[in-house]
């Protein structure tokens, strides 16, 4: 039988090592951290992020002639004003946590071009009698 060459095994281990190195920096692109809004204080300005927060009572305005909406995302520490141009779900409301995927455009001020609604995985039947809670269903073609 016989043995494998010096060179042959040193290719092999090449190869395995491109491999290696190129799994690994294709996962570390991939890797999206959420960040809340007292973490995205320390970020620069004009960086790419995604910021997580809960929708800020009483904070949802529309405005019909930009069409933009804007309302506040909190952690509990720190508030984040938000403006977006993209349309929220009919789950969108005040107290509803958000993830979005946008700029840093100033010190406490975030442009989102993604908003998606984070809902509860607990799915359960209205019990009899039980109707659901106002503001959840939108009619289409009006607003949040």
């Amino acid at each position: 039988m016989r043995r494998p060459r010096p060179l042959t095994l040193i290719g092999l281990g090449l190869v395995v090592i491109a491999f290696i190195v190129l799994a690994a920096t294709s996962l570390q692109g991939a890797l999206v951290y959420d960040l809340t809004p007292t973490e995205l204080d320390s970020r620069p300005v004009g960086e790419r992020a995604r910021l997580y927060g809960i929708v800020v009572e009483g904070s949802v305005q529309f405005d019909e002639a930009t069409r933009t909406l804007r309302f506040a995302v909190t952690d509990g520490r720190s508030t984040t004003a938000v403006s977006t141009q993209s349309i929220p779900t009919a789950l969108f409301r005040d107290g509803v946590a958000v993830i979005l995927g946008g700029r840093l455009s100033g010190p406490g001020t975030f442009v989102a071009d993604e908003l998606i609604v984070k809902h509860s995985e607990v799915y359960a039947p209205l019990e009899p009698g039980q109707t659901v809670p106002p503001g959840i269903l939108a009619t289409p073609g009006t607003p949040p």
